[in-house]
């Protein structure tokens, strides 16, 4: 028989986009213009979901360092030669706790 596993849905906009700690995010879902926002829909369903939030303009790697920070809960790390390379900060916000409970511990999503 197949097992069934609820792994947590992460939506990562697009150039120009937003997420869910937007203000616009409430009037204006990224995930869901049209029909009403898709993480809403998909939590009502039992289905444990996030919209983040990474930089519109930043490039990929800069947007992956977020990502990473807001998943695992540390300060964005953009690394010293990359940012010596563009010119800008080393260091971006730091998150307090990961996005979902359970980050990195295998009982529970079953990730290892």
């Amino acid at each position: 028989m197949l097992e069934v596993r609820n792994y947590p849905n992460i939506f990562v906009h697009g150039m120009l986009g937003w997420g869910e700690t937007d203000k616009m995010y409430d009037k204006m879902p990224y995930w869901g213009m049209i029909c009403g926002s898709l993480v809403d829909k998909l939590e009502k369903r039992g289905l444990e979901s996030y919209a983040i939030k990474v930089g519109a303009l930043a490039s990929a790697w800069d947007r992956s360092c977020e990502l990473y920070a807001q998943l695992t809960g540390t300060t964005v790390d953009y690394g010293k030669a990359h940012s010596e390379k563009y010119g800008h900060n080393r260091y971006g916000r730091t998150y307090k706790k990961p996005l979902f409970e359970g980050w990195g511990k295998p009982d529970k999503y079953g990730f290892f």
